[in-house]
C-alpha cells in the first residue's frame, strides 16, 4: 500500500471514529456537598451572526482577556501560541510578519500587505498585515476560526480567520486603573471608564494605555540593549439607542507602537541573542481608525451597516549588515561592517483601508438562521524604501511604489435544521478583485544597476468561495459534523519590486485556492467538562512562494502546490476546590506537492515540508481561586499559570535548516478583595528565547529573529 493511500486510510478511519464516539463520556468527581459549576455557553460573532460555539460545525478557539493579557507587548504572538495550530512569523519589522494556520501559509515572506492566508478583523472589520501585532485595547475575546472563512470574511482567509472583539459601550458601569512594573524597565498602565452618559439613550466607553520595555538583547557594537518597546494607545466608543430596535455605534482610536528589535542577528553566536547592529534599530507603527455601525431590528430580520476607515503608517531604520552575522559569513573582522552611513535599510509605508458592508440577518431565535450581504474593500498602499548595502547590493537605491487593491463582493450564509437532530449549513461568496501597481525606482549609483526604472500594471480576478457542513446531534450536548470548504488567497504584486534595479518588471503572483475537508466532534460531557476534536485535510493550489538565496544574492518567486493534514483537540473543565483547566493541541503535517519548475530551481523537492509550520503545538492553562478567610485574611487568593509549546519548524522550503521547539510558561499569584487586587507575575518564566523566523545562509551562519525573554514584576488593579 502506498504512503498516500495509507495516509488517506488513517484520516478516514480517524474521522469515522470521531463520528461514532458521540457517546464517549468523561466524569469529574465534584466535591461532596459542593455546588456544581456549569460552564457558560460561548457565543461568537465571526460568521456575522450570534452563534453558540458548541453548535458551530467547525473548529474554533475562543480566547478571553486572561488568556491574551491586555498588557502583552506582542499581541500576535500571544494569540498564536494560545490557539494551537496557529503560528506567528515575526521579521522584527511591522508590515512583514504574517500568520499561519493548519499548515496553510505564505511560503517565505508576504509579498504585500494583503498577501495573507489568515483573515484578520477587528470587531468584524477586515484589516491587513500592516495592522498585525498592534496593541489590543479593551479586549472582550478573540475568535480563532479554523478552516476557510471566505464566505463571511472575504479575501485572505484561506486557512482561517482571527476576529478581535472589543467590549461594547452597553451602559455597564466600569472605572478601573491597572498598573504593572517589572524587570528590564517594563512598565504598564491602563485606565478604563464606561457607563451611561444619557441613561438608556447614550452609553460611552474609553481606554487609554501606555507601556514600556527597555530591551533585553545586548548590543556589542554601540552598547546598551536592543529589543525595547514603547506603546501608547487610546480607544473610545459611543452607543446611541434611540429606541429598543435601533442602535448606532461610533468608535475611534489611535496607537503608536515603537520597537527596537534588531532585524538580522546570528543564531549561532554564544549567549544568543546578541546584536551586532551599528545603529539602534527603529521600527514604528501608527494606527488611526474609526467606524460607524448602524443596526435596525425589524419583525423578521436585522439590518446592519458598517463603515470603517484605517490609516496605518509604518517606519523602519535598520542595519542591513549585522557585524556578527557578516563576520561569520565572510570571515572578516566585525569592524569592517560597522558603517551606518553605507549599510542601512529605511522604509516608509502608508496604507489607508476603507471598508463598507451592508447585511441582513434573520431574527434572533428564528428556526432558519441566515445572513446575506454585500461589501466593498479598498486599500491604498505606498511603499518607499532607501537602501544602501555594500554587501547585498541588489536592492540598492530608492523605491517609490503604490499598490491600490479593491474587492467588491456579495455573500450569503445559512443554517437550516433537518428534523430534530440534523442540520445543514453553508454559504457562498462571489467576489471581484483588482490590484494596480505604480512603481518607480532610482539608483544610488551602485555599479551594475540601471539608473531608473518604472512599471505600471494591473491584475483582476472574479472568484467564488464557500462551504457546506452537515451536523448531527446525538444528544442535546453532543454533536458531530463533517464539512467541505473552498478557500482563496488573492494574487497581486510585490510591494518592493525587487528586480527593478536590474530593469526587470515584477510579475504578478497568481491567487491561491484550496479545498478543505473536516470531521469533528463537540461534547458537553458533564456540567463542568467540555471537549472537542477534529481531523482535517487541506489541498492547496498555487500557494505563494518567495525566497532569497543569500549565497547567490538571488530572489525567487513562484506559485507552488502543497497539502496539509492533522488533528486538533481541546478541553475546558471546572474541577473541585476552585480549579479551572483549559488545554488543547494540534498535530500537523504540511508538504510540497507537484513541485513547479520555478520552485525546483530554488531548491524545492517533492515532499519537502512547508516552512514555519510547527509539527506539534499545545497549550495548557490553570486558574485557581480560594477563600483566604480560613487563614484569617480577608479576600481571596488567586493563582494562574499557562504553558505553551511550539514544536520544531523548518526554516525554508528547501528544508536545509530547522528551528528548535520552545516552551513559554507564564505565571501569576495574587490577592483580591472587593475592587482591589495585587499580584506578582512572571512572563516567560523559563527565559526561553523563541525564534520566530530563521534562514540559513551557510553552515554556521543563520539569520534569526528572536522574541522576548523573561519579565518578572508586580501589578495592581483598582475598580470603583
Amino acid at each position: 500500500m502506498s504512503f498516500q493511500t495509507t495516509r488517506r486510510a488513517v484520516l478516514s478511519s480517524t474521522a469515522l471514529a470521531l463520528l461514532l464516539t458521540g457517546g464517549i463520556t468523561f466524569t469529574v468527581n465534584a466535591q461532596e456537598g459542593g455546588e456544581v459549576t456549569v460552564l457558560d455557553s460561548i457565543v461568537i460573532t465571526g460568521r456575522k451572526r450570534d452563534e453558540t460555539e458548541a453548535r458551530l460545525p467547525m473548529s474554533a478557539v475562543v480566547l478571553t482577556e486572561d488568556e491574551v493579557r491586555a498588557s502583552t507587548l506582542d499581541s500576535a504572538a500571544a494569540i498564536a501560541r494560545s490557539a494551537p495550530g496557529t503560528n506567528f512569523i515575526d521579521f522584527a519589522r511591522f508590515g512583514d510578519g504574517y500568520l499561519t494556520m493548519r499548515g496553510i501559509a505564505t511560503i517565505g515572506v508576504a509579498q504585500n500587505p494583503l498577501d495573507s492566508t489568515v483573515g484578520i478583523s477587528i470587531d468584524g472589520v477586515p484589516t491587513s498585515l500592516s495592522w498585525l501585532n498592534a496593541p489590543i485595547l479593551d479586549l472582550d475575546r478573540v475568535e480563532v476560526l479554523r478552516g476557510p472563512q471566505g464566505t463571511t470574511f472575504g479575501r485572505g482567509a484561506m486557512g482561517g480567520s482571527i476576529n478581535v472583539v472589543s467590549k461594547p459601550a452597553d451602559g455597564t458601569r466600569e472605572f478601573r486603573l491597572d498598573a504593572e512594573g517589572g524587570t528590564d524597565g517594563y512598565g504598564f498602565i491602563r485606565g478604563t471608564a464606561g457607563g451611561w452618559i444619557v441613561p438608556d439613550a447614550v452609553a460611552g466607553r474609553g481606554v487609554v494605555r501606555f507601556e514600556n520595555f527597555d530591551g533585553d538583547i545586548p548590543n556589542t557594537v554601540i552598547g546598551g540593549t536592543d529589543g525595547g518597546a514603547r506603546i501608547g494607545a487610546a480607544r473610545g466608543t459611543l452607543r446611541f439607542t434611540p429606541d429598543d430596535t435601533f442602535t448606532i455605534d461610533v468608535t475611534g482610536g489611535f496607537s503608536r507602537n515603537q520597537r527596537r528589535d534588531p532585524s538580522n542577528i546570528l543564531l549561532e553566536v554564544p549567549d544568543f541573542p546578541v546584536s551586532g547592529s551599528d545603529v539602534r534599530p527603529f521600527n514604528q507603527q501608527k494606527v488611526a481608525h474609526g467606524s460607524v455601525t448602524v443596526s435596525k431590528d425589524f419583525d423578521s430580520a436585522r439590518f446592519t451597516s458598517t463603515t470603517s476607515y484605517q490609516d496605518i503608517r509604518l517606519k523602519s531604520d535598520n542595519d542591513s549588515t549585522d557585524c556578527l552575522l557578516f563576520s561569520a559569513i565572510t570571515g572578516f573582522p566585525c569592524f569592517v561592517f560597522n558603517n551606518p552611513a553605507r549599510d542601512y535599510i529605511r522604509n516608509n509605508e502608508h496604507e489607508r483601508v476603507f471598508n463598507q458592508e451592508l447585511r441582513l440577518n434573520s431574527a434572533e431565535g428564528a428556526p432558519w438562521q441566515w445572513v446575506v450581504g454585500a461589501s466593498y474593500f479598498r486599500s491604498d498602499y505606498s511603499f518607499k524604501r532607501d537602501m544602501h548595502a555594500d554587501y547585498v547590493p541588489i536592492g540598492n537605491g530608492s523605491n517609490d511604489n503604490d499598490i491600490t487593491s479593491q474587492t467588491a463582493a456579495i455573500f450569503a450564509d445559512a443554517s437550516v435544521p433537518l428534523g430534530e437532530r440534523w442540520e445543514v449549513s453553508g454559504g457562498l461568496r462571489l467576489a471581484h478583485d483588482r490590484q494596480e501597481l505604480n512603481a518607480r525606482y532610482t539608483s544610488n549609483g551602485t555599479l551594475g544597476l540601471i539608473p531608473a526604472f518604472s512599471q505600471d500594471d494591473s491584475v483582476s480576478d472574479t472568484y467564488l468561495t464557500g462551504r457546506l457542513a452537515l451536523s448531527y446531534r446525538w444528544t442535546e450536548d453532543i454533536m458531530t459534523y463533517a464539512s467541505v470548504g473552498r478557500g482563496y488567497a488573492s494574487g497581486g504584486f510585490q510591494k518592493s519590486t525587487d528586480y527593478a534595479p536590474l530593469g526587470v518588471a515584477a510579475l504578478p503572483f497568481d491567487p491561491a485556492t484550496s479545498w478543505t475537508y473536516e470531521v469533528g466532534v463537540k461534547a458537553q460531557v458533564t456540567d463542568d467538562l467540555r471537549f472537542n476534536a477534529n481531523v482535517f485535510y487541506n489541498d492547496v493550489k498555487d500557494g505563494q512562494l518567495s525566497f532569497f538565496n543569500p549565497s547567490t544574492l538571488t530572489l525567487y518567486y513562484a506559485n507552488q502546490d502543497y497539502r496539509s493534514y492533522g488533528v486538533e483537540a481541546g478541553v475546558t473543565a471546572t474541577l473541585p476546590n476552585g480549579l479551572e483547566l483549559t488545554g488543547g493541541f494540534a498535530a500537523i503535517q504540511s508538504e510540497l506537492v507537484n513541485v513547479s519548475a520555478g520552485s525546483a530551481a530554488a531548491g524545492a523537492i517533492e515532499g519537502n515540508k512547508v516552512p514555519q509550520i510547527p509539527s506539534f503545538s499545545a497549550n495548557l492553562g490553570i486558574n485557581y481561586r480560594v477563600d483566604a478567610e480560613s487563614i484569617g485574611i480577608p479576600g481571596e487568593f488567586t493563582a494562574s499559570a499557562s504553558y505553551q509549546f511550539v514544536g520544531t519548524r523548518y526554516t525554508d522550503f528547501t528544508n536545509t535548516g530547522k528551528m528548535d521547539a520552545y516552551h513559554i510558561v507564564n505565571a501569576r499569584l495574587g490577592w483580591e478583595r472587593g475592587n482591589i487586587s495585587v499580584y506578582a507575575f512572571a512572563n516567560n518564566l523559563l527565559d526561553e528565547r523563541p525564534v520566530h523566523y530563521a534562514a540559513p545562509v551557510q553552515p554556521g551562519a543563520t539569520v534569526a529573529y528572536v522574541g522576548r525573554g523573561r519579565i518578572v514584576g508586580l501589578g495592581t488593579s483598582i475598580k470603583w
